[in-house]
């Protein structure tokens, strides 16, 4: 027999979803349109009516959800002239392009020395052909992320087959077996990936690669990042000190985890979380650190005194070097697929798109045209790691030293 506080519990949240489910369609409607894109897919889950009237009236409910979701976004919810396209497809695409305007937008990078700025505002039509291509690129790591969701959330049964033996050592060797299920499922996703990235096109492979290619940028350790406000690298050799070629190579912990997670990571940071929230706008970072860790109890300080640079000692190196090696299989499939025909590296590179919005904002600027609308400033872009202790001496060490030669250098004489 069910425990009273449970029955409560059932029952009032069966009163609420009657409740709810008997309102007027017109207000339902009404209810469904100032819902977020993520809400209205929750809401589809919740009753057949409710999935069944946002399937009558999404022509009406998308564009309206669309707009509470991208209050700010004009280039992004240009309206369709044919309202029959206003689909649940086409707002559940919102959120790769989306993810790509951030992307764009956000990826710049300020010098002393120059004022030039790399990054396309997502209000500015001269990125449109930019974020095309990394809304491909989202939408491919979508796909692969999707393989790894599906058998992972497949049953044992389905994934080992049930013998004595197997039997036998799952009582005996629980961790012998443990890894045995984990290897396989890893062996399955890994073949369902090669076979979806050798049907791909060699175009796609190509913006899969550009659009990763500004992703790992998202991911630092500078030298500004010191101090326990950041948690420390703890994926790779080096502390991430080459954290970002790594990431795009394969070589790194971290590809495996962004590719088995895929653009959800993003979609909760940069949009779906409340980016003022101090325990979600780290909310990539957190979530990494917690699934390299898995069942273990360690913190990252911990484990980061137990090694150097140069003695790198992981805890989990078994299983971690089984997701390194095949995230970095992944990644030289689609490298070699995007290859495979005529090959030029500007078409897997984003910065030339950059360089070239450079002399276009310049030109504008010369013209007198008043500057593109800011409207993703507050997206909590980047996911920043605290730099590596060794690195952060070496640099402190030279900043002392310049400081101490600085004043004994003759001044030049005045004329």
């Amino acid at each position: 027999m069910l425990a009273l506080s449970r029955r409560r519990s059932y029952s009032s949240r069966s009163a609420q979803r009657c409740w709810f489910d008997d309102l007027p369609e017109d207000v339902l409607i009404l209810i469904c349109s100032q819902c977020r894109i993520d809400e209205i897919l929750k809401l589809r889950l919740t009753s057949k009516k409710i999935r069944n009237l946002i399937s009558q009236y999404i022509a009406t409910i998308a564009p309206a959800s669309a707009r509470s979701t991208f209050p700010r976004a004009q280039i992004l919810l240009k309206p369709l002239e044919d309202r029959s396209l206003y689909t649940l497809h086409w707002l559940k695409g919102l959120i790769p392009q989306q993810l790509a305007a951030i992307l764009v937008d956000r990826h710049r990078f300020s010098h002393e020395w120059t004022p030039e700025r790399y990054g396309i505002p997502a209000e500015d039509d001269y990125g449109n052909d930019l974020r095309a291509r990394v809304t491909n690129g989202f939408y491919a790591l979508r796909h692969l992320s999707n393989i790894s969701q599906q058998v992972y959330n497949m049953d044992e049964k389905d994934i080992v087959e049930r013998t004595k033996t197997s039997r036998a050592r799952k009582l005996i060797q629980p961790s012998k077996h443990d890894f045995e299920l984990f290897r396989r499922r890893e062996d399955m996703i890994l073949k369902q990936r090669l076979e979806y990235i050798e049907g791909m096109s060699c175009q796609m492979a190509r913006d899969y690669k550009l659009m990763f290619m500004l992703l790992s940028s998202v991911f630092r350790t500078s030298l500004s990042n010191h101090g326990t406000d950041y948690a420390p690298w703890i994926f790779d050799w080096g502390c991430g000190i080459d954290g970002q070629r790594l990431l795009r190579r394969g070589n790194s912990w971290l590809t495996w985890f962004v590719l088995h997670e895929g653009p959800d990571l993003f979609w909760n940071q940069w949009w779906s979380f409340d980016p003022t929230d101090h325990k979600t706008s780290n909310y990539i970072r957190d979530r990494s650190i917690e699934s390299w860790f898995g069942k273990s109890k360690m913190t990252p300080e911990d484990f980061i005194r137990q090694f150097l640079p140069k003695e790198w000692n992981d805890i989990n190196e078994k299983w971690h070097g089984v997701q390194r090696d095949y995230a970095f299989r992944v990644q030289k499939a689609m490298q070699d697929k995007a290859v495979s025909s005529t090959y030029d590296f500007t078409a897997v590179n984003p910065i030339m798109y950059f360089t070239q919005y450079v002399e276009v904002r310049q030109s504008r600027e010369a013209c007198g045209a008043p500057p593109i609308v800011e409207t993703l400033s507050h997206v909590p872009f980047h996911i920043d790691f605290r730099c590596p202790e060794e690195l952060f001496q070496k640099f402190c060490a030279l900043r002392e030293e310049r400081a101490f030669l600085l004043p004994s250098q003759p001044r030049a004489e005045s004329r």
